[in-house]
Protein backbone atom coordinates (compact mmCIF):
# COMPACT_ATOMS: atom_id res chain seq x y z
CA UNK A 1 0.00 0.00 0.00
CA UNK A 2 2.62 2.24 1.14
CA UNK A 3 4.57 1.77 -2.29
CA UNK A 4 1.24 2.31 -4.53
CA UNK A 5 0.92 5.43 -2.41
CA UNK A 6 4.52 6.69 -2.98
CA UNK A 7 4.01 5.81 -7.35
CA UNK A 8 0.48 7.42 -8.00
CA UNK A 9 2.61 10.60 -5.99
CA UNK A 10 5.36 10.74 -8.20
CA UNK A 11 2.78 9.79 -11.08
CA UNK A 12 1.23 12.81 -9.93
CA UNK A 13 4.60 14.89 -10.15
CA UNK A 14 5.91 13.92 -12.92
CA UNK A 15 2.25 14.61 -14.95
CA UNK A 16 2.23 18.19 -13.14
CA UNK A 17 5.89 18.92 -14.32
CA UNK A 18 4.88 17.80 -17.85
CA UNK A 19 1.67 20.55 -18.05
CA UNK A 20 3.74 23.13 -16.82
CA UNK A 21 6.41 22.18 -19.49
CA UNK A 22 4.19 22.03 -21.97
CA UNK A 23 2.17 25.54 -21.34
CA UNK A 24 5.47 27.05 -20.74
CA UNK A 25 6.52 25.77 -24.55
CA UNK A 26 3.05 26.83 -25.83
CA UNK A 27 2.75 30.82 -24.58
CA UNK A 28 6.58 30.85 -25.99
CA UNK A 29 5.22 29.61 -29.49
CA UNK A 30 2.31 32.37 -29.00
CA UNK A 31 4.20 34.88 -28.34
CA UNK A 32 7.17 33.88 -30.88
CA UNK A 33 4.24 34.28 -33.32
CA UNK A 34 3.22 37.88 -32.57
CA UNK A 35 6.85 39.43 -32.22
CA UNK A 36 7.48 38.06 -35.92
CA UNK A 37 4.00 39.27 -36.72
CA UNK A 38 5.17 42.84 -35.15
CA UNK A 39 8.61 42.32 -37.42
CA UNK A 40 6.37 42.25 -40.56
CA UNK A 41 4.03 44.89 -40.01
CA UNK A 42 7.45 46.91 -39.66
CA UNK A 43 8.61 45.33 -43.11
CA UNK A 44 5.20 46.22 -44.77
CA UNK A 45 5.16 49.62 -43.41
CA UNK A 46 8.51 50.54 -45.04
CA UNK A 47 8.12 48.98 -48.15
CA UNK A 48 4.41 50.42 -48.25
CA UNK A 49 6.60 54.31 -47.77
CA UNK A 50 8.83 52.99 -50.44
CA UNK A 51 6.11 52.27 -52.93
CA UNK A 52 3.19 54.90 -52.77
CA UNK A 53 6.05 57.69 -52.36
CA UNK A 54 4.41 59.00 -48.42
CA UNK A 55 5.25 59.13 -45.26
CA UNK A 56 4.04 56.19 -43.17
CA UNK A 57 3.92 56.14 -39.69
CA UNK A 58 3.35 53.67 -36.62
CA UNK A 59 1.81 55.11 -33.50
CA UNK A 60 0.97 53.59 -30.28
CA UNK A 61 -2.24 53.92 -28.37
CA UNK A 62 -1.94 55.07 -25.09
CA UNK A 63 -4.54 52.58 -23.35
CA UNK A 64 -3.41 48.97 -25.26
CA UNK A 65 -0.36 49.81 -26.68
CA UNK A 66 -1.14 48.56 -29.42
CA UNK A 67 0.58 50.06 -32.75
CA UNK A 68 -1.92 51.92 -35.13
CA UNK A 69 -0.94 53.02 -38.93
CA UNK A 70 -1.03 56.45 -39.95
CA UNK A 71 0.07 58.54 -43.02
CA UNK A 72 1.17 62.07 -44.25
CA UNK A 73 -1.53 62.98 -46.91
CA UNK A 74 -0.41 66.22 -47.53
CA UNK A 75 2.93 66.94 -47.00
CA UNK A 76 3.45 70.69 -48.92
CA UNK A 77 0.32 72.33 -47.20
CA UNK A 78 -0.10 70.37 -43.80
CA UNK A 79 3.53 68.86 -43.14
CA UNK A 80 3.75 66.58 -40.10
CA UNK A 81 0.02 66.00 -39.79
CA UNK A 82 -0.95 62.21 -39.83
CA UNK A 83 -3.93 60.73 -39.91
CA UNK A 84 -5.58 56.99 -39.85
CA UNK A 85 -4.02 54.52 -42.86
CA UNK A 86 -6.23 52.40 -44.25
CA UNK A 87 -5.85 52.11 -47.73
CA UNK A 88 -3.23 49.47 -47.30
CA UNK A 89 -3.90 45.79 -48.55
CA UNK A 90 -1.77 44.79 -45.07
CA UNK A 91 -3.78 45.72 -42.49
CA UNK A 92 -4.30 42.28 -40.81
CA UNK A 93 -0.52 42.53 -40.38
CA UNK A 94 -1.39 44.92 -37.75
CA UNK A 95 -1.24 43.39 -33.84
CA UNK A 96 -4.79 43.22 -32.47
CA UNK A 97 -4.01 41.40 -29.30
CA UNK A 98 -1.77 39.22 -27.29
CA UNK A 99 1.12 42.04 -27.40
CA UNK A 100 1.39 45.30 -25.88
CA UNK A 101 4.13 47.93 -26.35
CA UNK A 102 5.60 48.89 -23.10
CA UNK A 103 8.58 51.04 -24.79
CA UNK A 104 9.72 52.97 -28.02
CA UNK A 105 12.35 54.81 -28.28
CA UNK A 106 14.52 56.33 -30.89
CA UNK A 107 18.46 54.98 -30.46
CA UNK A 108 20.01 56.82 -33.19
CA UNK A 109 19.99 60.19 -35.27
CA UNK A 110 20.12 59.60 -38.94
CA UNK A 111 23.01 58.87 -40.07
CA UNK A 112 24.52 57.46 -36.74
CA UNK A 113 24.78 53.81 -36.54
CA UNK A 114 22.26 51.87 -34.31
CA UNK A 115 25.28 49.67 -32.51
CA UNK A 116 26.98 52.99 -31.60
CA UNK A 117 23.54 54.32 -30.01
CA UNK A 118 23.22 53.34 -26.20
CA UNK A 119 20.11 51.37 -25.26
CA UNK A 120 18.57 50.78 -21.55
CA UNK A 121 15.74 47.80 -22.48
CA UNK A 122 14.15 45.94 -19.10
CA UNK A 123 14.71 49.32 -17.10
CA UNK A 124 11.62 49.73 -15.86
CA UNK A 125 12.31 52.76 -13.70
CA UNK A 126 12.56 54.92 -17.06
CA UNK A 127 9.25 56.60 -17.54
CA UNK A 128 10.43 57.62 -21.22
CA UNK A 129 6.90 58.34 -23.48
CA UNK A 130 6.79 55.77 -26.48
CA UNK A 131 7.33 57.42 -29.40
CA UNK A 132 6.01 57.02 -32.68
CA UNK A 133 7.80 55.17 -35.92
CA UNK A 134 8.45 57.30 -38.93
CA UNK A 135 9.13 55.55 -42.39
CA UNK A 136 10.23 57.67 -45.07
CA UNK A 137 9.57 57.74 -49.25
CA UNK A 138 13.38 56.48 -49.75
CA UNK A 139 12.97 53.58 -47.84
CA UNK A 140 14.61 54.67 -44.58
CA UNK A 141 13.28 55.14 -41.16
CA UNK A 142 13.82 55.97 -37.54
CA UNK A 143 16.07 53.67 -35.66
CA UNK A 144 14.19 52.45 -32.75
CA UNK A 145 14.39 49.89 -29.58
CA UNK A 146 11.05 48.33 -28.89
CA UNK A 147 9.96 46.45 -25.82
CA UNK A 148 7.08 44.45 -26.46
CA UNK A 149 5.04 42.73 -23.48
CA UNK A 150 2.36 39.75 -23.62
CA UNK A 151 -1.20 40.26 -22.56
CA UNK A 152 -3.16 37.26 -22.74
CA UNK A 153 -0.97 34.04 -21.68
CA UNK A 154 -0.06 32.26 -18.52
CA UNK A 155 3.00 33.65 -18.09
CA UNK A 156 4.32 36.82 -18.83
CA UNK A 157 7.00 37.32 -21.95
CA UNK A 158 8.97 39.81 -22.83
CA UNK A 159 11.00 40.82 -26.50
CA UNK A 160 13.29 43.48 -27.34
CA UNK A 161 12.95 44.48 -31.45
CA UNK A 162 15.92 46.73 -32.72
CA UNK A 163 14.52 48.71 -35.89
CA UNK A 164 18.17 49.94 -37.81
CA UNK A 165 16.27 52.74 -40.20
CA UNK A 166 19.51 53.59 -41.62
CA UNK A 167 20.27 49.96 -42.90
CA UNK A 168 16.94 48.79 -42.77
CA UNK A 169 17.44 45.98 -40.54
CA UNK A 170 15.29 43.98 -38.20
CA UNK A 171 16.63 41.85 -34.84
CA UNK A 172 14.50 40.59 -32.35
CA UNK A 173 15.17 38.27 -28.89
CA UNK A 174 13.29 37.26 -26.41
CA UNK A 175 13.56 38.77 -23.31
CA UNK A 176 14.49 36.49 -20.03
CA UNK A 177 15.55 37.20 -16.53
CA UNK A 178 19.39 37.69 -16.90
CA UNK A 179 22.00 35.67 -15.32
CA UNK A 180 24.56 36.44 -13.42
CA UNK A 181 27.10 36.14 -15.98
CA UNK A 182 25.39 38.09 -18.61
CA UNK A 183 27.60 40.88 -19.15
CA UNK A 184 24.94 43.60 -19.67
CA UNK A 185 21.68 42.87 -18.81
CA UNK A 186 20.24 45.86 -19.77
CA UNK A 187 21.30 45.89 -23.77
CA UNK A 188 19.92 42.42 -24.97
CA UNK A 189 22.08 42.71 -28.46
CA UNK A 190 25.19 43.32 -26.79
CA UNK A 191 26.85 39.67 -27.66
CA UNK A 192 24.48 39.44 -31.44
CA UNK A 193 26.55 38.44 -34.41
CA UNK A 194 25.78 40.54 -37.81
CA UNK A 195 24.71 37.02 -38.81
CA UNK A 196 21.33 37.21 -36.41
CA UNK A 197 20.37 40.65 -38.20
CA UNK A 198 17.78 40.16 -40.68
CA UNK A 199 16.90 42.52 -43.56
CA UNK A 200 13.87 44.42 -43.41
CA UNK A 201 13.11 44.00 -47.30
Amino acid sequence: MLELIIVVGLLGTILAVVVVSGTSAGDRRKFQYAVDNFETMLRMARAEAANQAVKIRISFDAETGLPKLEWEPQPLTNPQQFEAYTNCSWRSRIPTDRITVVKCRTIGPDGRAVDTAPTSVGDDSDEQEIETITFNQDGSSDSVLIEIESTDLERKLRAAIKLDGENSLITSKILYRPSEDDPDPDDPFVDEDDEDAEDAE
